[in-house]
């Protein structure tokens, strides 16, 4: 059987489904009275030829995990969608969410979000709602914590647009815009806003933060359901010229990592609430100390156990294509570089780490293929475990349990 499904999204929104008879019955056994959870990794990729990249996927593609090899298999392909670089899964496990990367500079091409219902399972994928992302770029999206609605940053356009999640898990079309002003001090990068970033805040059903590199800003944003209005409640400025790109939080402290594209370095923060900016502590670079190497991260992770945090340099060398491994210190949440490890291929855009913590794909967009790691709890450091699968320029990983 070959392992690709063919899912039609076309703007006029025709809706279709597609099946597969499953290549094998359900495998799930009964230990100890607890059913074995399958493993999926959904990856986004880029389709089309850029300015940036020269896209070479047929879509997003639906890997099998098996968490005690460490290997992965492909079993679907999710197809003719344009450039869906960055996918989100919504809690429920049932719908995921993409950012389909289109910008051509006219008011004509706007950028768009996808819904599809999933059942990798079943082998079951269905279009069910294709929309404008409201800009040009739309280069991250996620579920906001109430569950009902889906944020898009739109990098060529510096925005960001809320979109209303439906019964069914179709997204209808943009309730609000909240457009970012002002640029950076680097002429070639931050001429403009340039939202990269946007990620729910812990503890806040409505709230979330934006990343923007081209005013070196976290604008912090509420989401009022009664009067339907995105009110921005407070700003974090980074370091001028940092360029921030990504971020992540750790599981337990309120500290919050933000990854600057345009100096490689990572910047630690302490915060006390959504509506104050936050209190910068740290700032340290993602390769080593002595390192003559030029490298622009991509994506930013702590470790479940908060420990550890990794980060992925792009570069033209094995040491600026890389995972660069910090240890957290537990008293002041500070980072300690360790090392750097070659992920294996060319420029290095997103990873994942596995839920159990076990593991680390790293997904190499010029060289087509993502890397296997497995991590030393204790130590954090990262070992090749052979498995290196091949996949046309990979951007975004997105694990799913079921």
């Amino acid at each position: 059987m070959k392992p690709c499904l063919s899912l039609m999204l076309l703007l006029s929104l025709l809706f279709g489904s597609c099946e597969s008879t499953p290549e094998k019955e359900g495998e799930t056994t009964v230990e100890n009275e607890k059913v074995m959870e399958e493993q999926f990794v959904f990856v986004g990729t880029y389709t089309r030829k850029e300015g940036h990249v020269d896209g070479k996927a047929k879509g997003i593609y639906v890997l099998q995990w098996e968490e005690e090899t460490g290997s992965l298999s492909l079993l679907d392909t999710i197809e003719s969608l344009p450039n869906p670089s960055y996918i989100t899964i919504h809690p429920n496990g049932k719908f995921l969410y993409a950012a389909n990367e289109l910008a051509d500079g006219s008011e004509e091409v706007l950028g768009q979000v996808s819904a599809i219902a999933i059942d990798p399972v079943n082998r079951f994928y269905q279009a069910l709602s294709n929309v404008s992302a409201m800009g040009d770029a739309p280069c991250h999206l996620t579920v906001l914590s109430d569950q009902e609605h889906v944020v898009v940053a739109n990098y060529v356009d510096g925005n960001v647009a809320v979109l209303p999640i439906d019964e069914v898990g179709a997204l209808g079309k943009s309730i609000a815009t909240a457009q970012h002003e002002g640029k950076g001090p680097n002429e070639g990068r931050q001429g403009s806003p340039h939202a990269h970033m946007v990620y729910p805040f812990p503890g806040s059903s409505d709230g979330f933060l934006a990343v923007d590199l081209g005013i070196d800003q976290i604008v912090h944003y509420q989401w009022n359901e009664g009067q339907q209005e995105l009110n921005e409640v407070a700003r974090t400025a980074t370091t001028p010229g940092a360029g921030p790109r990504h971020l992540d939080f750790h599981p337990t402290a309120k500290r919050i990592y933000v990854l600057n594209e345009l100096n490689h370095s990572v910047e630690v923060f302490e915060y006390e609430s959504l509506t104050a900016a936050f209190t910068r502590k740290q700032i340290i670079s993602t390769l080593a100390e002595d390192s003559e190497g030029v490298s622009y991260p991509a994506a930013i992770k702590v470790h479940p156990n908060g420990k550890f945090l990794y980060a992925s340099n792009r570069g033209s060398t094995e040491e600026e294509n890389s995972i660069a491994i910090f240890e957290i210190n537990e008293q002041t949440g500070e980072l300690s570089f360790k090392k750097v490890v070659h992920t294996g291929g060319n420029f290095p855009r997103d990873f994942e780490i596995s839920p159990s913590g076990k593991y680390l794909l790293a997904a190499n967009q010029n060289s087509g293929n993502i890397l296997v790691f497995k991590v030393d709890a204790e130590t954090g450091d990262l070992s090749e475990t052979g498995t290196d699968f091949a996949i046309p320029t990979p951007v975004c990983l997105k694990f799913l349990s079921i």
